[in-house]
Parts: C-alpha cells; sequence; structure tokens
C-alpha cells in the first residue's frame, strides 16, 4: 500500500527487495524508539531496548528479535547484548574458535545456528551431526545430550581445546539450546521490521496513511496512530463522502 502511494504522490517506484540497508535516517527513527507501525516493535518493552540499544545494522536488528523472548529475558540476556554493543561491557570468548561465530552477537549465543556452528568448529561434528544435537537440546533428550556430551568433548580436544573450557562451553549451550532462536527466522522478521522502519523513516505520510488504511477495522489502533501522526507534526484530515 504505502509503494503504491509512493508511486502515485511521489513517481517514485520502490524496490522492497532492494533497499540500501545502511540507510541513517532509519537507524535514527529506531533510536528515537518511534515505533508505532513499525514490524515487531510496537510494544512499550521493546521501544526501550531498541531506543537503548540504537541499532546500527540488520544483525542487531535480528538479534533483538530472537533476545525478546521469557528465556533469555529472565537471564538478563538483553542488558547485557546491549552494554557490550555499546563497550560498557568486555566482550570475551572462552575460546578463539568461537570468535567468527559470535563476534556478530557480541560474544553471545542468540541462535541455534551459532550452537550448531560450535558443535562443527570445535567438536568436530558434520552438519547433520549438529542438527541431530540441536534437536536433542531443544528436546532436552537427557540420554541423547549425554551421548553427545561425550563425542563433543573427545571432538573439541581433537581441536586442541582443554577439557575444562570444552565442558564448560557445553554446559554453557545445553543451557542456551532452551531458549536458541533460528537465526533463518530472525533475520526475514528482522527484514520485514527494516522495510517497515524504513517506509517510515522516509516516506512517513504515505506509510501512515498505509497504515490507518491496513487498521482502519480497528478503533484503538486507529486512534493511536492518528495520535503518532499528529506527534509527527502530520495533518490526518477526517473522512470525505466526495473524495
Amino acid at each position: 500500500k504505502t509503494v503504491d502511494l509512493v508511486k502515485q504522490t511521489r513517481k517514485t517506484a520502490l524496490d522492497l527487495d532492494r533497499l540500501p540497508m545502511d540507510d541513517p535516517n532509519t537507524y535514527k527513527l529506531l533510536a528515537r524508539g518511534e515505533l508505532d507501525g513499525v514490524f515487531q516493535l510496537e510494544s512499550s518493552g521493546m521501544r526501550q531496548i531498541v531506543r537503548d540499544l540504537k541499532p546500527s545494522g540488520l544483525e542487531d536488528i535480528s538479534s533483538v528479535l530472537a533476545l525478546y523472548r521469557p528465556g533469555p529475558l529472565d537471564a538478563g540476556l538483553i542488558p547485557k547484548f546491549i552494554n557490550r554493543k555499546h563497550g560498557r561491557e568486555a566482550i570475551d570468548y572462552a575460546h578463539e574458535i568461537l570468535k567468527p561465530i559470535l563476534n556478530e552477537t557480541y560474544g553471545i549465543m542468540v541462535y541455534q545456528e551459532q550452537i550448531m556452528k560450535i558443535a562443527q568448529d570445535m567438536g568436530g561434528y558434520s552438519l547433520g551431526q549438529a542438527d541431530l544435537l540441536r534437536r536433542a537440546m531443544g528436546k532436552k533428550k537427557m540420554s541423547e545430550m549425554l551421548k553427545h556430551r561425550g563425542a563433543f568433548l573427545e571432538g573439541s580436544e581433537k581441536n586442541g581445546v582443554k577439557p575444562k573450557v570444552a565442558e564448560e562451553l557445553w554446559d554453557q549451550m545445553v543451557q542456551f539450546a532452551e531458549y536458541c532462536f533460528n537465526k533463518s527466522h530472525s533475520t526475514a522478521y528482522g527484514y520485514v521490521t527494516y522495510q517497515t522502519a524504513y517506509l517510515k523513516a522516509n516516506y512517513p505520510v504515505e506509510y501512515m496513511a498505509a497504515l490507518l488504511t491496513a487498521n482502519s477495522g480497528d478503533q484503538d489502533k486507529v486512534h493511536g496512530y492518528i495520535s503518532a501522526c499528529l506527534k509527527m507534526g502530520i495533518e490526518v484530515e477526517p473522512p470525505n463522502i466526495n473524495r
């Protein structure tokens, strides 16, 4: 709807699959917490987190969507993630093998794919075996996990990792696996979040008009979005029978 309106009012054809991923207006909008109508970020708790985090790329948006769930919230991972991003807490890695795997999430395990990659690069697993490990961890199958523990520690030792480091990491992985999210899902969601934020930041009138149309059946949302428009300095005209 926004794309149609932009074409109509500005004679500009937008390709939503080819948006610039480094648009400063979009990241400024996110940092200000002006998130009415921005996919997945509208709740008050999420607004505060995004304001504190000040995302600077799709990876940050994707990570926050994956972390904003009961497990990671209870474990206090979001403040840790924010502090590490802004250099208020040191980013540490139990072993150098982990650095390329956990680099984009500031040394914190966020995704199932990271656990699979650690099993592969450190524990010597094949990708198929790593997927079986992910499944066993997610379902908390203790008998399966014990089998995997032995294989992981053995493989790690072959890759020159001290047993104590491998054991501690295994315990961490077991703990994280309960609420690890899959990156493929989170990144796809994150991209839709970025698209909506981009349109709102760069084409605010068209975006808010589309948002009001899309939510016209929900009076509470309509009221909320009209007040968001007024805060943005956008005039909302009443319905006109002639137009």
